[in-house]
């Protein structure tokens, strides 16, 4: 059999191992309702990804889809909105917890709105260059 969409295979590989490794997990620690859904949707997820990686019309389909403008549209709007919900937050968090620390005089709470502070440095930093990248090659 050959391959013919070897990322969508590389994903159902994964899938199904991560699956494997939870359903081990939860017969080691006990049968717990919830970890063995999440196995059985691993397995599937993973399954169907390795089927559909097989067929070759299948296969077409998923590459024509990625390519679709319309889907990367969407795909770089939601990478955009996740980004800055993800810059809010931290910022939110930073914030929160550097006032919790110093109300209460913590320094476990100090600590982890330094540790947010250098998160939200970090992101607004790649921000930044990679406006300038963009904005000299386009």
């Amino acid at each position: 059999m050959k391959i013919y969409n070897k990322k969508k295979f590389g994903s159902g590989f994964i899938c199904i191992v991560l699956g494997v490794l939870n359903f081990l997990a939860c017969f080691s620690t006990g049968f717990d309702v919830s970890g063995m859904v999440i196995t059985l949707a691993l397995l599937f997820i993973g399954g169907g990804y390795i089927m559909r990686s097989f067929s070759r019309n299948m296969s077409r389909e998923d590459k024509l889809d990625e390519l679709d403008e319309r889907n990367r549209l969407i795909d770089l709007k939601t990478k955009s909105r996740a980004f800055r919900l993800t810059q809010a937050i931290c910022f939110g968090l930073m914030l929160l917890f550097l006032v919790m620390g110093k109300m209460s005089g913590e320094i476990l709470l100090i600590s982890a709105g330094v540790g947010l502070a250098f998160a939200y440095a970090v992101s607004m930093f790649t921000e930044i260059f990679t406006y300038f990248y963009y904005e000299k090659h386009n």
